[in-house]
């Protein structure tokens, strides 16, 4: 887990003033372990030069008795002195005194070794028992010599305990509470650190990041309050002004975007307008073929009229039936134009059409020039319904783009028995919807292209390049569908797939 700064710096400043305390103590314990050795070993030498002298001279002047022995220890023992031994040289006891410690009261253990130095050289000796924190002392002494014995020196050996355990608990004592003094000076200094530095850098930090996280969810519009002019507040003071130009400059984006936007979307429109009267003079020509054969049976019907009329035989059941024929002509040859105006006619809203109705309509305007061109269609469109969320009259004009480009290129190159195959399949949640036609195909340098504005294979004045790239506008950007292209064995084919969920685009 990653602490935030304004927790980690005040734990590494707690544990590093840990460290250096413990450092600190350690180095202090082992000083003052020192000292109150030295101060032991000082005392303890002290006291037994001095004895040793006494125990000596009233020896010397009186004799050894232990009544006298014990009167010139007495002062001594339970303050500093905790034991009393003295040996001959051959260190056969020959008195001694115990008074049990707090710590420990057993007799320390007589080191014969030490005793038979100090008589041999003359020199006390004296040592610190860590275990026991006591201090032995080895003092050399004059005592009687035994009936029978010559010696050049009547020498024997004072052997002496202090118990320092309470002068090591004190220093103990000393040390722990040097130590804990040390630690919550540490801890307060942490504390007003922390609360100082809080008030003056962190809290500053925590706002230029809330800041900063603000202006990565894109609201430009921050500014973080700081007064001073210390390193941080001069920060804080380049941020907000980063994010005052930033806020500025997405402002002018915005407003350039926009302008574009609205540009590109009159420009859509007049594409699409443009492609509409591309369109509709391909349909002029369409309605052309449709009406050549209705007006040439009116013209047969005013004709004939006319003939019977010059020949005296027109009655009134012949006017009447020729007149009735003539205005189911023309009756049709208006459904047509309706049928034309209907289509281009601008779509405001989304709505769910059928296509199979789509497709029937478009075909009843163009089934003239196909018939023309001896192109045969193939419709598969799946029953009852196959419907779609959009624009109807923009589908049919993408439909008619394709069905144009499909004839032209059966035409172009000469290919008889042409067809085109429609066809529209329900597929779980999708529609998919395909044209294609037996015309070879699109070729391979070029397929990639066909999409793009003004890009045409066709003779100028034939082709505006504008329809397939309208096209997968529709599709794609107002439909919220695809525009794909491939190649199939006999030709081109264009695929269309929507998501056909209601209520979802």
């Amino acid at each position: 887990m990653q602490l935030p700064l304004k927790y980690l710096l005040p734990l590494l400043i707690f544990i590093t003033g840990v460290f250096l305390v413990s450092i600190q103590t350690y180095i202090h314990r082992d000083n003052e372990y020192a000292k109150m050795i030295r101060y032991a070993t000082e005392q303890a030498k002290v006291t037994g030069n001095r004895l040793a002298s006494r125990i000596t001279f009233e020896v010397k002047s009186g004799g050894f008795t232990k009544q006298k022995m014990i009167s010139l220890t007495a002062p001594y023992m339970a303050e500093t002195l905790d034991q009393v031994g003295i040996y001959n040289n051959k260190l056969h006891p020959m008195f001694s005194r115990f008074i049990p410690s707090h710590a420990n009261d057993l007799q320390e253990k007589f080191e014969s070794s030490l005793a038979y130095k100090v008589i041999q050289d003359q020199y006390s000796e004296i040592v610190y028992h860590k275990q026991y924190h006591h201090v032995s002392a080895y003092f050399p002494i004059d005592l009687p010599v035994e009936k029978g014995e010559v010696l050049p020196r009547n020498t024997g050996v004072l052997h002496l305990v202090f118990d320092v355990t309470q002068q090591y608990l004190d220093t103990r004592k000393d040390i722990l509470r040097t130590a804990i003094m040390n630690i919550v000076t540490i801890s307060v200094m942490v504390v007003f650190l922390s609360f100082l530095m809080y008030f003056l850098v962190f809290r500053r930090l925590d706002a230029l990041h809330k800041a900063t996280v603000m202006l990565a969810k894109g609201d430009f519009d921050v500014h973080v309050p700081s007064k001073g002019e210390d390193e941080l507040s001069e920060v804080i003071h380049t941020f907000n002004s980063m994010a005052s130009d930033i806020n500025t400059y997405i402002h002018q984006m915005e407003q350039q975007v926009n302008k574009v936007v609205q540009e590109r979307s009159e420009q859509g429109k007049m594409l699409i307008q443009q492609s509409r009267l591309a369109s509709m003079g391909e349909m002029i020509g369409n309605i052309a073929h449709q009406w050549r054969q209705p007006l040439n049976a009116l013209g047969l019907i005013i004709q004939k009229i006319e003939l019977f009329s010059n020949r005296g035989k027109l009655t009134h059941d012949i006017l009447e039936e020729n007149v009735h024929k003539a205005t189911s002509i023309i009756k049709s040859m208006s459904t047509t134009i309706d049928d034309f105006r209907d289509f281009f006619k601008p779509n405001k809203e989304m709505e769910y059409f059928d296509i199979s109705t789509v497709v029937h309509e478009v075909i009843s305007l163009q089934e003239a020039s196909l018939k023309e061109a001896e192109i045969s269609l193939d419709i598969d469109i799946d029953q009852p319904v196959c419907e779609l969320y959009g624009f109807k009259n923009e589908f049919a004009q993408v439909l008619i783009n394709l069905i144009n480009n499909a004839k032209d290129a059966l035409i172009e190159n000469h290919v008889t028995n042409g067809f085109i195959s429609i066809s529209g399949k329900n597929k779980k949640d999708k529609v998919i919807f395909k044209l294609s036609d037996n015309a070879g195909g699109i070729p391979a340098g070029i397929i990639d292209r066909i999409f793009e504005p003004y890009y045409t294979t066709k003779e100028e004045g034939k082709g505006t390049g504008i329809g397939l790239y309208m096209s997968k506008m529709i599709i794609e950007e107002n439909m919220h569908g695809s525009l794909q292209v491939r190649n199939n064995k006999i030709g081109a084919e264009f695929s269309m797939i929507f998501n056909n969920k209601r209520g979802k685009l």
